[in-house]
């Protein structure tokens, strides 16, 4: 585009000229359409509070849409924050899921995802507790074979073949849980 008056228009905008070429649409595609577009800037509000917003500002950033329009985009941010959760970051998801439950009211699913969280990190404590003797035993046995021992050698159990399986079992079968509990959020 050029010109000094020529205006950026936006993906609706566009789409909406298209349509215009082709016929009339109903109601609810025009609808569709709009929240469609409406999604970028539900992924750019929880793009910005994961970035450091303030929970406090979340209501100003949602207050600078269309009341109409208002709805899908928090739809959207609460379905991006509940992408980001990650199971190995205690302090950040506490952090994502206030926004989930300040943005959905939706006390349940943050209470279910928290639920899933604890009984993680309880599951990866039990298994450390069950298996990290008998690791860092294989490890310096490992590492005596090669010449490597004494009293100032730690063995990388956090690192080992073994340790990373039990993790990874561990954590695929609680992403799942996590899978279903996004599912069952009210997504766009």
């Amino acid at each position: 585009m050029s010109g000094e008056n020529d205006k950026v228009k936006s993906a609706f905008e566009i789409a909406m000229e298209r349509v215009q070429k082709l016929g009339s649409l109903s109601d609810e595609e025009k609808r569709k359409l709009k929240e469609e577009e409406l999604g970028p800037a539900g992924k750019a509000l929880a793009d910005r509070y994961l970035s450091g917003l303030p929970l406090r500002d979340l209501d100003i950033e949602l207050g600078r849409h269309a009341e109409a329009d208002r709805s899908a985009v928090r739809r959207y941010a609460v379905s991006h924050l509940l992408e980001a959760i990650d199971l190995g970051n205690t302090q950040e998801d506490d952090r994502i899921l206030s926004a989930i439950e300040h943005l959905s009211g939706d006390s349940g699913l943050v209470g279910r995802i928290k639920d899933i969280l604890k009984d993680y990190r309880k599951a990866i404590e039990e298994a450390r507790q069950k298996n990290w003797g008998r690791l860092e035993a294989a490890e310096r046995n490992e590492l005596a074979i090669r010449g490597v021992s004494g009293s100032a050698v730690e063995p990388a159990v956090e690192a080992s073949a073994e340790w990373l399986q039990i993790r990874s079992d561990l954590d695929l079968d609680f992403l799942k849980r996590l899978a279903d509990a996004r599912g069952n959020a009210n997504r766009p």
